[in-house]
């Protein structure tokens, strides 16, 4: 990942992996080079878990099909929350699922 996409952020536990992405082209085209190297290793990604995420929040109001996901037992999903002037919000933030 460091050496190929570079500017891609990425984290990683076991064989479970996030990838941040800008774009929903830059996610797709990731997903599908990501698979095309697996598949050199003999090895597939697990099609119910590999998902391309809208990270939804008052900054990113775009729609998408799928707006949260769930990662080391947190689901991280659009929430509300309150700024310092008690304003409320709307973030991407995880909570145990």
């Amino acid at each position: 990942m460091r050496r190929t996409f570079p500017r891609i952020p990425f984290e990683r536990y076991a064989d479970d992996a996030i990838c941040h992405c800008r774009t929903r082209q830059e996610a797709e085209h990731l997903k599908a080079v990501l698979e095309k190297r697996l598949a050199a290793c003999h090895l597939t990604l697990h099609s119910q878990k590999t998902q391309v995420v809208y990270c939804k929040d008052s900054n990113r109001r775009g729609t998408h099909p799928q707006v949260h996901f769930t990662f080391l037992g947190f689901t991280f999903r659009p929430r509300m929350a309150k700024n310092r002037w008690g304003k409320l919000f709307t973030c991407f933030l995880p909570a145990v699922s």
